[in-house]
């Protein structure tokens, strides 16, 4: 299966919880970009379902985590993002 973009977000709500082990799993994918402090994009052959399985042992039962497959031809917008993710989209669109 090819690897695809996969865009990552979540909400770790229990007071003093620390993102270290999240964040470390999700640079170990070989393309990952920061876009907001909770939102991430991932290259991977992942399904949505089996990347969420990968994550939740970063998670407590409180938490929130939303996952998105990126399409060839979506259509997204953006500004003033923390990292420039654009070149990094496995399919990317004109952003127009």
């Amino acid at each position: 299966m090819n690897e695809t973009s996969k865009f990552v977000a979540f909400e770790l709500l229990n007071k003093g919880q620390h993102y270290d082990a999240l964040y470390k799993l999700l640079k170990s994918f070989s393309t990952h970009r920061k876009i907001t402090e909770s939102l991430w994009m991932v290259n991977t052959s992942l399904t949505p379902s089996k990347l969420r399985d990968t994550i939740k042992p970063c998670l407590d039962e409180n938490d929130h985590l939303f996952i998105i497959d990126y399409v060839s031809g979506s259509r997204s917008a953006w500004f003033n993002t923390i990292d420039d993710f654009k070149d990094a989209l496995a399919h990317e669109d004109d952003n127009d």
